[in-house]
């Protein structure tokens, strides 16, 4: 059972679901599956497509494809898999543990709860009932050290999807998600800047970069029900079609400001979640001073940070600030910070050794 809860897991799923067919051809995968898990070779018994969503507020309001995502699950863990690999999604999860147990199969997490942030209790629940947590930021293995866990630091993918450093084009991009709440959210925003980047640079090219579970037909609709229109910008599929040609880029906080920032593209980074999530979130989260993934890799706040009360002026500054020649990417610090690529490969070595019982 290989399985994931959005379109970021279903990425990650997808380059370790190809490291274990390489290594095992004959190993059957099932799990929740989005298109590149699907086209990776998972049996799919439920789509990623109609989970993706994040926050307390979201959650609510997706009860419904989650209780029927969790019976999917189930049901399929009642069949006696002999492994059960959960990417991401940690609340539609890590409940299946137990049940997993209970069919005999063994437990490895690829990418971890982020324990280190709230609800820090899951660490010593997962330390005792995993087999091993396989994370993908360097300081995790830490938070689950104190309970006897067995956690590995595999490294980040984001290292293999950028590739080499490249240099910055003329160009800027935005990378406004792919969950249907934070593009509703975020668009207009992300849209606003879009327009002023031509107003301020005449004849400026800018990319919006699709999601693999959203269209262009969707991102229209969500444009036109957001009161704005896609004139300002080129749409394009993917990270590095739209992040090679650009000078800057503007993205959603999540893994793509990772992958932006290994590619050596300065990043504003910009979220805002439901006001009932971001007001439990205040509560909840203590000793947390970023929220970007290379500023918190880094331990500083290395890339402009805009969160909730969402300002296109103020993110247009920043954008054009980095966009000029000479800005300092960070790039070559955070790659050494995540070590030699290959994360997908370590993972799968480390589930097969599992799965053949010599661990």
């Amino acid at each position: 059972m290989l399985s994931a809860g959005e379109a970021s897991g279903d990425a990650l799923a997808a380059e370790l679901a190809a490291a274990l067919l390489k290594r095992r051809p004959g190993l059957r995968l099932r799990g929740l599956a989005g298109p590149k898990m699907r086209a990776a070779g998972v049996e799919a018994i439920g789509r990623v497509e109609e989970l993706g969503v994040m926050g307390v507020a979201e959650v609510l309001g997706a009860l419904a494809r989650i209780r029927a995502a969790r019976a999917a699950l189930r049901g399929a863990l009642a069949e006696g898999p002999a492994m059960f690999v959960p990417v991401d999604a940690p609340d539609l999860h890590l409940p299946m543990i137990p049940d997993a147990r209970r069919a005999g199969a063994k437990v490895v997490l690829y990418g971890v709860p982020q324990v280190w942030a709230w609800r820090r209790g899951r660490a010593k629940t997962l330390a005792r009932d995993a087999d091993e947590l396989l994370c993908l930021l360097p300081f995790e293995p830490a938070c689950f050290e104190p309970f006897g866990g067995r956690a590995t630091y595999v490294g980040h993918p984001a290292l293999d999807r950028a590739g080499a450093l490249t240099p910055r084009g003329e160009d800027w991009a935005i990378f406004p998600g792919s969950r249907d709440g934070e593009l509703r959210r975020l668009l207009p925003t992300f849209l606003d800047v879009a327009r002023g980047l031509r107003v301020a640079r005449p004849g400026a090219v800018v990319r919006l970069a699709l999601a693999p579970t959203v269209s262009a037909e969707k991102m229209r609709q969500l444009a036109q029900d957001a009161g704005r229109t896609l004139d300002d910008v080129v749409l394009v599929e993917g990270v590095l079609a739209a992040a090679l040609p650009a000078r800057a880029c503007l993205a959603a906080s999540g893994t793509v400001t990772l992958e932006l920032a290994c590619l050596g593209r300065p990043v504003v980074v910009a979220y805002k979640v439901h006001w009932l999530t971001y007001w439990i979130g205040r509560l909840l989260v203590r000793g947390v001073e970023h929220m970007a993934l290379p500023n918190l890799i880094l331990g500083r706040r290395a890339l402009p940070e805009h969160l909730q009360r969402l300002d296109a002026g103020a993110i247009l500054a920043d954008l054009l600030r980095l966009g000029e020649p000479g800005q300092d990417t960070t790039s070559q610090e955070l790659r050494a910070r995540l070590g030699p690529p290959g994360a997908a490969e370590r993972a799968a070595e480390r589930i097969l050794s599992h799965l053949d019982g010599a661990i």
